[in-house]
């Protein structure tokens, strides 16, 4: 019998210490095979977003990633750059191979470090601090993306939040599979115009200077081309149009971009409907000439301007701060934005100064499918005429048949072209073939129309913080024109899901008595099942004998 015993008590042993083995095996095979992880976090925020797992399966060839990352960082960056280093290994191990991280310590090696930089990668000083005492380090926080002759590099890696983003955007413009944006802006003297308030008035004139920051960031993944709509018809090429609020646009202007649209591509149109002199602070209707264009295809822009009585933005003109509500500057958050849409399922809030409303024609029988992107709330009226915009108190506004008005509006449909019962503008410099104009849309186009564009400007930007404004510009461009689900990577965040230390215990009790439970609960389970396995083969071996 204790021979038994004692063969028993070595099979459990050999049991647990299988299954120990079992579970370590598993760990191991997934994490440097597999690299699985079984991800709970509410926003599921260690899972690869689907427009990373697309862009990895589609990677053409093998691609180096050197990450220049110091080992002596600060103690606050440690968390970042584990971060940072999982991320890269869950890169490298969905790839298929195709991806090859390689990590470099330049240390205090000058040779190493000079070869950092002509990477592109920078050294930066870093504030490490520590009780009673503060210390200047310099260190490198970077990579570089290698394919073949080409390199895409991330100087300083400055926020994990975008950093799944940042990587995406990097191996698509490196494998050659960004997009194109063409920027109407119209004819020299029909360009979008802003004069800066102030002394010196400077006045910005088109998309290159009123736009700058949106420019840089489109950029980032897009190649920004202004086609010349008098050379001819707008290239095939170009991916999607962005109608950067020109000030007029001409009839063969119009046609091109109707064209475009009838070969069933896209376009964003930024069109306001007042012109805003700010050293008058008043405004007059814009007289832009492609309402018809719009008009044709069930959209347009009000010559108004809305007043939005519950979320507004306090202004400063000069130097004198209106601490009252101004209700020309419009904030519309989430809960008049739509949550279906991914343009704007993730945006907080938008800002928008001296907006006009957009009109949506139902009448149209065109099979279409509208979607308003962000209206004011119900409370809101609207000033037709006499546009002056001194902030007064909210007392001497006076609404007028209040209601909500739509300020951004996509449509969705094969369009009827402007041009379909009369004939096209032509001249011997300009000369159409008319056999060839497109009547009716090859397939379904969509156009956005934003009765603003003083919003994304540098200048409002810059003034108010309102960067959200680019984000919606920036997910129409990604929903439009290449991969919606990079709107998911750009609007992820990563926040602790701490428990709500303000409510009760009894809310929290629950959570803390399953931490403090379950490993002992598995444990105790473990033993149970060893247990009653014993017990039933001494019982056996006793019935035999």
């Amino acid at each position: 019998m204790p021979s038994k015993k004692l063969s028993t008590r070595a099979n459990a042993y050999l049991g647990v210490l299988t299954l120990l083995v079992l579970i370590a095996a598993i760990g191991v095979i997934s994490e440097q095979f597999l690299h699985r992880r079984l991800d709970l976090t509410r926003d599921r925020e260690f899972t690869l977003s689907s427009a990373a797992l697309k862009t990895l399966d589609g990677l053409p060839d093998r691609i180096t990633i050197r990450a220049v990352i110091s080992k002596d960082l600060p103690s606050q960056f440690m968390p970042i750059r584990t971060r940072v280093e999982d991320l890269l290994q869950e890169f490298q191990a969905r790839s298929n191979g195709k991806l090859n991280v390689v990590y470099e310590d330049p240390g205090a090696d000058p040779q190493k470090q000079q070869e950092a930089m002509s990477l592109g990668v920078q050294q930066v000083q870093l504030q490490e601090q520590s009780e009673g005492d503060m210390q200047i380090k310099k260190g490198f926080f970077g990579l570089a993306l290698v394919y073949g002759d080409k390199k895409e590099v991330i100087p300083v890696i400055q926020d994990v939040e975008t950093f799944e983003y940042d990587l995406v955007v990097k191996l698509k413009k490196l494998t050659g599979s960004s997009k194109t944006l063409g920027v109407i802006e119209g004819s020299p003297g029909s360009q979008f115009t802003f004069t800066l308030p102030g002394a010196e008035g400077k006045t910005n004139v088109g998309f290159e200077q009123n736009f700058t920051d949106l420019k840089q960031e489109i950029e980032k993944l897009y190649k920004v081309e202004t086609p010349d709509l008098a050379a001819g018809p707008i290239p095939d090429d170009i991916d999607l149009l962005f109608i950067a609020a020109p000030t007029h646009l001409s009839e063969l202007e119009k046609f091109r971009i109707d064209q475009y649209l009838m070969k069933g591509k896209s376009a964003i149109f930024l069109t306001p409907g007042i012109d805003i002199d700010l050293t008058s602070l008043r405004g007059q209707p814009t007289q832009n000439g492609y309402e018809d264009l719009l008009a044709r295809y069930g959209l347009g822009v009000r010559k108004n301007v809305v007043l939005e009585p519950q979320h507004w933005q306090l202004v400063r003109f000069g130097n004198s701060f209106f601490p009252t509500p101004y209700p020309y500057w419009i904030n519309v958050d989430y809960t008049t934005m739509s949550a279906s849409s991914p343009i704007t399922a993730k945006l907080q809030a938008i800002s928008l100064p001296w907006t006009s409303s957009v009109e949506i024609d139902t009448t149209l029988q065109d099979s279409s499918d509208v979607q308003v992107l962000a209206r004011t709330t119900p409370g809101s009226w609207e000033e037709t005429d006499g546009f002056y915009f001194v902030p007064k108190d909210l007392q001497e506004y006076v609404p007028i048949a209040p209601r909500s008005f739509p300020l951004a509006v996509l449509k969705t449909a094969k369009f009827k072209s402007l041009y379909a019962d009369r004939l096209p503008p032509s001249d011997s410099a300009h000369p159409i073939d008319t056999a060839q104009v497109l009547k009716v849309a090859q397939g379904k186009a969509s156009v956005l129309v934003i009765s603003n564009a003083l919003f994304a400007t540098d200048f409002y930007v810059g003034y108010t913080g309102a960067t959200p404004n680019l984000m919606l510009i920036l997910n129409a461009i990604d929903q439009l024109a290449l991969d919606p689900d990079l709107i998911n990577i750009r609007s992820r965040t990563l926040d602790e899901a701490a428990i709500d230390e303000t409510k009760k215990n009894s809310a929290r009790l629950p959570v803390t008595l399953v931490n403090m439970a379950l490993a002992p609960v598995l444990l105790l389970l473990i033993g149970i099942i060893i247990g009653v396995r014993r017990r039933n083969r001494e019982n056996s071996g006793e019935a035999r004998t």
